[in-house]
């Protein structure tokens, strides 16, 4: 039996009502958990800021089923910086899609609530990996980037043409044996 659970179900909902909704989403295959997030700055409006365009951001991510978030006061000073902190409840459709949001937002704390225990398929398995995958191949065009000056970066991307040009050639070679 396939999803019968939508974004759209979660909506306007006292979370107390939505109880049974979370469970009968987790016998699906769906992930509810809370996140701890953190933030930091030398202004206290751009703590509160960047954590409530974080939230909103994190809420319209692919696979998130219902995100709510909780963000505490902002608290310090301009002499030492200000901090803030947010807990997000958040089901996710699967575990991979939980991973991935892992990965790509780095939360300081996470508790999985339900399921008890995960078990998965063998598609599940791959997805799984793929999406670690996916998120490490992000990171390093990131760094590259950002790290590395133009020069480099063109360098880089000139030795990565002659490897696929000498791809290439090899599978070819290798088509005109057969």
């Amino acid at each position: 039996m396939g999803w019968l659970i939508s974004k759209k179900d979660f909506e306007g909902n006292d979370e107390r009502k939505l109880e049974p909704l979370f469970k009968e989403a987790v016998g699906y295959g769906a992930v509810l958990s809370i996140m701890h997030f953190d933030a930091h700055s030398k202004e206290a409006n751009a703590v509160k800021d960047s954590l409530v365009d974080f939230l909103a951001r994190l809420t319209k991510e692919e696979g998130v089923l219902y995100c709510r978030g909780e963000i505490e006061e902002v608290v310090g000073s301009e002499s030492e910086g200000f901090s803030s902190n947010a807990e997000v409840k958040i089901l996710t459709d699967s575990f991979p899609t939980l991973l991935r949001l892992t990965m790509r937002y780095g939360p300081v704390a996470l508790e999985i609530l339900e399921p008890r225990e995960l078990k998965l398929d063998i598609p599940s398995m791959q997805d799984l990996l793929l999406s670690a995958s996916e998120i490490s191949k992000q990171y390093a065009s990131y760094v590259v980037e950002k790290v590395w000056g133009k020069e480099e970066l063109e360098k880089y991307r000139e030795r990565i043409t002659r490897q696929m040009q000498e791809g290439r050639k090899l599978r070819e070679k290798a088509e005109e044996k057969k």
